[in-house]
């Protein structure tokens, strides 16, 4: 390996006097320090280590030594995929808490519990073998900057979050994420934590093992989100959520999945704010759902749609557009409220004690229709366009079709 004298170390932090920034590369992770802020750098006597800004490094583990006049952005780790691999760029400030590995394309990378600051992890590149795992315990933000992965590593999500925490997830440009056949792993796109999305990107996802993109906790799609994240296919659901879904804007569109569109789970913890609860407030979703037995949108508690749009097709015998555990309101507080649907299907496992029944929009508590059009057209033997174990208010708003109820 390199090894970088005392003389030459001296030399070098001499000579960036007149420049930006001190760039530390081992492998294919290079640390960058901005040199007014950086402080006294020593070597020891030995010339076996170099110390920077808290950082100790072995001499003898270093490639080289740049200086250059490349902007240093504090708080940032910059990951860049190509077909020969990955490379990681991260400001010194960050330095002393992460823990980088790079496998070829696959990237890990996890913060120690004392980083109590939020980063950014911002991705680039193509690579048809990689993946990212994140992993702390503080808030963090992903930038997805025309970035492209397929994990081909067995039971490893393209993009693996397992911190926990609040993750602002940015979508800027054309990305797209895929797994490997034949995994464990939950999901090609996976957030073990608080997801919430913005930007104005492009986000395509193919879940190859299981599910495309899933999330431990609530995932919000927030307003300014103006993008669209479109499953191609799925073996299991195309969004599988835990805690509830929040979404305000952007576009979901999904198609080719054996299981749900958009399936939302109870958490383990009852205490869990809107557990099991589905929000929709703006947005559209694009329902193409083809498989017996299955929901377009399914969530274990209540749903509230007070604007956007979901339209589509759910086809299969026993399916459902709408399938809620508890109570259903459709108002129109935000914009426009749509639900335009054709569910086409007849029973699914007839005279059993699972059979199931095609439709629109099925609710085992309460329906509330204050505002809004409802289209739906139900079609095959048995099939309604919405059936309620419960009570039906009607309010205000048009619809089409029948509500069958208790009331």
């Amino acid at each position: 390996m390199k090894r970088i004298s005392t003389l030459v170390a001296l030399l070098l932090v001499a000579g960036v006097a007149m420049a930006q920034t001190l760039v530390l590369q081992r492998g294919n992770v290079s640390v960058l320090y901005d040199v007014q802020q950086m402080g006294e750098v020593q070597v020891s006597d030995d010339a076996a280590t170099l110390s920077i800004a808290g950082t100790t490094y072995d001499i003898s583990t270093i490639d080289q030594m740049l200086v250059t006049n490349q902007e240093v952005k504090p708080l940032t780790i910059d990951v860049a995929y190509t077909n020969q691999g990955a490379t990681v760029c991260m400001s010194g400030d960050v330095a002393p808490y992460l823990t980088v590995d790079v496998a070829g394309g696959d990237v890990s990378i996890t913060a120690d519990a004392l980083l109590q600051q939020e980063v950014t992890y911002s991705l680039t590149g193509s690579s048809t073998s990689a993946s990212f795992t994140m992993e702390g315990e503080f808030k963090a933000r992903v930038v997805l900057n025309d970035v492209s992965l397929t994990s081909t590593t067995l039971n490893m999500p393209a993009i693996n979050i397992l911190n926990g925490k609040r993750i602002d997830i940015e979508i800027n440009g054309q990305n797209s994420f895929a797994d490997v056949a034949g995994g464990s792993h939950k999901g090609a796109f996976f957030v073990n934590g608080h997801a919430e999305i913005t930007g104005d990107g492009t986000l395509q996802i193919k879940g190859n093992s299981k599910h495309a993109y899933v999330s431990d906790e609530y995932t919000q799609i927030k307003p300014e989100f103006t993008g669209s994240i479109d499953v191609v296919g799925a073996v299991n659901d195309a969004f599988h959520i835990d805690q509830y879904l929040l979404m305000q804007g952007g576009k979901l569109t999904m198609k080719n999945v054996g299981g749900d569109g958009i399936d939302v789970s109870l958490t383990n913890d009852a205490a869990d704010e809107w557990n099991g609860q589905v929000f929709i407030e703006g947005g559209i979703i694009e329902l193409d759902v083809v498989a017996d037995d299955t929901k377009g949108i399914k969530c274990d508690a209540d749903m509230t749609i007070s604007g956007g749009t979901i339209m589509g097709t759910v086809s299969g015998n026993g399916t459902k557009g709408l399938s809620i555990d508890g109570n259903l309101l459709i108002n129109q507080a935000t914009g426009t409220t749509l639900i335009d649907l054709l569910v086409t299907g007849t029973t699914y496992a007839p005279g059993t004690v699972e059979e199931s029944k095609c439709r629109g929009i099925k609710g085992k508590k309460d329906f509330t229709f204050d505002g809004g059009k409802i289209l739906i057209s139900a079609t095959g033997v048995k099939s309604k366009a919405i059936s309620i174990d419960g009570n039906y208010y009607y309010k205000s708003g048009s619809l089409n079709c029948a509500v069958d109820a208790a009331n």
